[in-house]
């Protein structure tokens, strides 16, 4: 589907909206959204309107997370599993040692990407499964995903500058009382430590504020977010966590510069780079201490 067509599909008013396709979601060049902000702060202007333009090229190390994410939530990507029994045969209709390498399985695997569709091995989707068991295995994070509504995309305007914002929820619960917006997330491990410092690796704290503060334009009041994290392998084990207020806020200042930052280049319809000036690189702290401390030894 053309980058055209898939603006075409993009919701016209503000509001929540559920069963948009995630290639539409996606696919919206006229609307910043938690990963656009993340990677204009990250970058550069530049850089960020290359990924615009080109759209987001199929990362094969993010297909399972997509799986996983459709088995726990029941609504995301389209996934195309494929089965070496099936597509990774050679043209004999033996068995090949390496499945993938056959001119069936990359044939299948072409056109399932020209449709926009995951693809994923069957081995990796029965992991997918057995993750989102142990998910709702989980008390809270079962109570949690009880009732409401997965992938539900909202639109608003920014009031300070009228950029359209986006966000996409994981899941709404439909519980009475405060909202608590849920976002799942796999990981090499679920220690809440290393979600910790995750936090700090993938701009977690932008995320948790970006989605709250759309969740309020949408007239929820004073939401929650949880994130309910897993290991991708066994024992697949759960962990909910939530980014404290202080480093929420942090976020959400962040946030305000990417907002900021994006509506002036849009206005200027300029994206720049790193500038023309010759840029210093300051020794690092960790480096100048060991410098230090060679030299009292000394």
């Amino acid at each position: 589907m053309s980058r055209h067509t898939l603006a075409s599909q993009v919701p016209v008013n503000d509001g929540l909206y559920p069963r948009i396709p995630d290639t539409v979601y996606h696919g919206d060049p006229h609307s910043l959204s938690s990963s656009g902000a993340r990677l204009l702060l990250r970058t550069s202007p530049a850089e960020f309107m290359q990924d615009r333009i080109a759209g987001s090229k199929p990362k094969k190390h993010y297909d399972f997370g997509h799986a996983a994410h459709k088995m726990v939530l029941g609504e995301g990507a389209e996934l195309k599993v494929l089965d070496p029994a099936v597509h990774g045969l050679k043209a004999d209709g033996k068995p090949a040692d390496k499945p993938s390498a056959t001119a069936k399985w990359k044939q299948a695997e072409a056109a399932a990407r020209e449709q926009g569709k995951t693809v994923i091995t069957k081995a990796q989707m029965d992991i997918a499964q057995r993750m989102a068991g142990n998910v709702f295995q989980n008390p809270y994070a079962a109570k949690l995903l009880s009732t409401g509504t997965s992938e539900v995309s909202a639109y608003h305007h920014d009031d300070a500058t009228g950029v359209r914002l986006r966000a996409r929820f994981d899941f709404l619960p439909d519980r009475k009382g405060r909202l608590i917006i849920v976002d799942y997330k796999t990981a090499v491990s679920a220690a809440p430590a290393e979600f910790e410092k995750a936090v700090a690796k993938f701009g977690y704290d932008q995320q948790a504020a970006w989605y709250i503060d759309s969740a309020i334009e949408h007239g929820f009041e004073d939401p929650a977010f949880v994130f309910i994290v897993q290991m991708k392998e066994a024992p697949y084990l759960v962990s909910l966590n939530q980014v404290e207020p202080e480093w929420i806020e942090y976020g959400r200042s962040k946030n305000r510069q990417a907002i900021e930052l994006y509506s002036e280049c849009l206005a200027a319809d300029t994206w720049p780079g790193y500038g023309d000036q010759i840029h210093t690189a300051s020794m690092p702290r960790w480096l100048r201490r060991q410098i230090e401390a060679a030299a009292d030894v000394a």
